[in-house]
């Protein structure tokens, strides 16, 4: 298992991008947190491929449940990455297998 980051780095109710390098291959990913449920998704909106982030680099989370994507505001739930709304079409953001451990979150 890989750390990633530490659970203190993704706000409450938000979410942080993180890229990683593995295996030579770049892996952007997004973490979520809501209370004390930590998620990941690949940080790609189904719709068009774009990641999430807007040009500054953060991840707009609208009223501490949707992420919102910077292309064309698709919305994605915080908690499962379900789609919310917009141009997604029912397509939801892919799941990444994360574990946490001792304030670490880590990539399995």
């Amino acid at each position: 298992m890989t750390p990633i980051a530490r659970i203190a780095a993704v706000p409450d109710r938000g979410a942080i991008v993180v890229e990683l390098d593995r295996n030579g291959a770049r892996l952007s990913l997004i973490l979520t947190r809501a209370g004390d449920k930590i998620a990941a998704f690949r940080n790609k909106c189904p719709h068009a491929g774009y990641p999430l982030q807007r040009a500054d680099g953060r991840v707009l989370v609208q009223d501490g449940r949707y992420m919102v994507c910077g292309a064309h505001g698709a919305s994605f739930a915080l908690t499962d990455g379900a789609c919310a709304g917009g141009p997604c079409n029912g397509d939801g953001l892919e799941r990444i297998a994360i574990d946490v451990r001792d304030g670490d979150i880590l990539l399995v």
